[in-house]
């Protein structure tokens, strides 16, 4: 059902004098608390409303009809104060005074006070009469089947039936239908056609939901809504987070060209949907490791889900990332941004934007494999030779390789081999080339001529840092350079590792040997895990209180060994 004839529905509904019950059935998370309350706001703000009253109440852990009610009267608010504001103390105390005054009017003093002497307290006393005074109002109940399980349906629908029929109430039911427990499901259908006057189905599309969830015709605004869109995305709570971190990158890349807000958000929506739709999405991995040009040749198969991804992710114009949509990704995955690395990151991206237009002839090569049939094989190759050539010093690694293997596969090994020799020589003088260039590869093949060439170019620069710095930022950060990290610690001997360790004792030792292990443990680390597991048992065999203090950091425990017990006679002395 479209949201157009949903949205008419509720109008109606909230215009019309008549008691009556509605109920929105609809998926999780696509947003029919957020559209009611907001059609709500609309119908007040328009004045449009035939009450003045209304309780908005979650049954979400409420276990009883009694608390049922009594959440009616807590939760009741006025027009003239704002239907959609929360209740407060001062609400509940203008409920409770008009349950008073209503009691007042129809009973004698007497049978008011007996009552009070009949129920165990007062504050009972005044709830039940304020729900009599529940009279000619909307009520909302929602999450109906989330309800407690001694609270059963029916009982949940004969209120919703009483408050109608006696006390000239508007009700709407939200819910789920098809997360209600399968054993209350046939009581449920016979319920709610005997009580509901209006049923719908609430399946917004994507674009519908998008233009309920973002508002604002802002450039981050129509983006995110397109790149939701792209996404086919349809929760609504889904959008609300993506539109969130859409705005802090917004605020992190003030000053940076459009271009690159444009990626973040892109990269930051693509990121949310992988990781909060994670039944229907593919992993962060496969996100860190996309490459567009993978099984360009044939010549790894790909499964059908893999397929799927990868076409889906072309068709929305996610190419190979780079080092600010790691950083974005990383981010998501975390739950924080970090704000300096992401606009460290940011330049970087932009530099390497402004050199390499789309105009380039390394670009226009590919354009002419790609988009045409009738170019000779050679114009093709000899292109893409030339084209890389002259762009060499904007052309990212992943890119390199592509046309490496492309043009090895066509028997060009000696202009592969000369394109990477020239590559080196115009960009393997900094220690900052060889930033990530291996992280995005994933299972996709690397010409090994090439990775030769940059990891001898790696280890010929000096890394002049301090590895215990870097631990220390590694602690404090939660994150590593997993190329340039690991190339530094791989340098160090057993014996280097032991007194790094030993050496820099205080608060922040303990995440400095989580750190080191969580770094040695990566792929292409074979060395690193070799030495800091050797270096872990160094340390462990010096003494058992240490052997156990690294087993309770969980980065050692001995291999076929007994665990070390400490002897009673050596215990420290003084206090214990």
């Amino acid at each position: 059902m479209s949201t157009a004839i949903v949205r008419a529905e509720i109008q109606r509904f909230l215009q019309s004098k008549s008691p009556e019950v509605l109920c929105i059935s609809g998926r999780w998370g696509v947003g029919k608390t957020y559209s009611w309350q907001k059609y709500l706001g609309e119908a007040e703000l328009a004045e449009e409303l035939s009450v003045e009253q209304y309780a908005y109440v979650s049954l979400f852990g409420i276990n009883s009809l009694a608390e049922l009610r009594n959440s009616i009267v807590e939760e009741t608010v006025e027009a003239k104060r704002n239907l959609t504001s929360l209740a407060s103390a001062a609400t509940l105390w203008r409920a409770l005074r008009r349950g008073k005054r209503y009691i007042l009017k129809r009973r004698p003093m007497l049978d008011l006070a007996a009552g009070y002497f009949r129920m165990k307290d007062a504050g009972d006393a005044l709830y039940r009469a304020a729900f009599l005074g529940v009279r000619g109002q909307l009520i909302c109940f929602d999450d109906l089947e989330r309800a407690g399980k001694p609270l059963e349906m029916r009982d949940i629908l004969g209120l919703a039936s009483m408050l109608r029929e006696q006390r000239g109430c508007k009700v709407v039911l939200l819910m789920n239908k098809e997360r209600v427990a399968p054993e209350q499901q046939e009581e449920l259908d016979r319920q709610l056609e005997k009580v509901v006057d209006s049923f719908l189905v609430f399946e917004p599309t994507s674009a519908e939901a998008a233009a309920i969830a973002i508002e604002g015709d802002d450039p981050v605004a129509e983006l995110v809504r397109s790149r939701l869109i792209a996404l086919d995305i349809t929760n609504i709570r889904v959008m609300k987070k993506v539109e969130r971190w859409a705005r802090l990158l917004e605020a992190i890349l003030v000053g940076t060209d459009d271009a690159i807000r444009d990626q973040a958000v892109s990269t930051v929506t693509l990121a949310g949907w992988c990781f909060l739709q994670r039944d229907g999405a593919p992993g962060f991995d496969f996100l860190r490791t996309f490459n567009p040009v993978s099984g360009l040749f044939g010549d790894k198969e790909v499964s059908a889900g893999e397929k799927k991804w990868r076409e889906l992710f072309r068709s929305y114009g996610y190419g190979m990332p780079n080092e600010l949509d790691a950083e974005i990704v990383d981010g998501v995955a975390a739950g924080f941004f970090r704000a300096d690395a992401i606009c460290e990151n940011a330049m970087e991206v932009q530099a390497r934007l402004r050199r390499d237009s789309r105009d380039s002839s390394f670009s226009k090569a590919w354009r002419l494999y790609h988009q045409t049939l009738t170019s000779d094989d050679d114009a093709v190759l000899d292109a893409l030779y030339a084209g890389a050539v002259e762009n060499l010093a904007a052309i990212a690694p992943v890119n390199v390789n592509a046309t490496v293997l492309f043009l090895r596969r066509y028997g060009r090994d000696q202009q592969a081999s000369e394109l990477i020799q020239r590559y080196m020589e115009v960009s393997g003088s900094e220690l900052s080339f060889f930033k990530d260039w291996d992280r995005f590869f994933g299972n996709d093949p690397v010409d090994q001529e090439l990775r030769a060439a940059m990891e001898a170019g790696r280890a010929a620069i000096l890394d002049e840092r301090d590895p215990a710095e870097v631990l220390r930022r590694m602690a404090r950060s939660r994150g590593f350079n997993p190329t340039e990290d690991i190339a530094l610690f791989s340098k160090l001997s057993v014996e280097e590792l032991v007194e790094l360790l030993e050496s820099n004792p205080g608060e922040e030792l303990q995440g400095m040997v989580y750190w080191a292990d969580i770094l040695s443990k990566q792929p292409n680390a074979a060395l690193l895990r070799a030495n800091v597991t050797s270096a872990f048992a160094k340390i462990a065999a010096k003494s058992p209180m240490r052997a156990d203090r690294l087993r309770s950091w969980g980065v050692w425990s001995p291999e076929g060994e007994p665990e070390p017990k400490v002897q009673a006679d050596s215990a420290p002395e003084g206090d214990q």
